[in-house]
């Protein structure tokens, strides 16, 4: 009889504690970030937006997008490709640039990142 009260007082401990646990949120945790930041954004700190959105707009030209102002922290890109209008939304938010591929091939949108990080860093570079 005491080694089944045991058991039983041991069995009801233990789920009480990974109830607890769970509820909590402990133990194999894994923090999944801010889901509203895209894996290929741009890490940029605490760049003002103003200079965020200019290095956006002077990468943009440079590479052939028209970039049209859309909200305080983002712009809209456009570009004919192959007798074909593509497009994306390019935002400044929590430190980071990035922008949505929907309407966009990734290859597109991969050479415009490169020339956004490049006109940041000689930016940078010269103040």
């Amino acid at each position: 009889m005491r080694k089944i009260l045991s058991i039983v007082g041991t069995s009801v401990v233990s789920l009480m504690l990974a109830t607890g646990c769970s509820n909590l949120q402990m133990g194999a945790h894994i923090d999944t970030g801010d889901e509203t930041i895209a894996k290929t954004a741009i890490y940029v700190g605490e760049l003002d937006s103003h200079k965020a959105i200019g290095a956006i707009k002077a990468a943009g030209e440079k590479t052939g997008w028209r970039v049209t102002d859309f909200k305080t922290d983002s712009v809209i890109v456009e570009k004919n490709l192959d007798d074909k209008m593509i497009s994306s939304t390019i935002k400044y938010h929590n430190g980071h640039i990035s922008g949505d591929h929907e309407n966009a091939p990734m290859n597109e949108l991969l050479i415009l990142r490169k020339a956004i990080v490049k006109e940041l860093k000689s930016k940078s570079e010269h103040h």
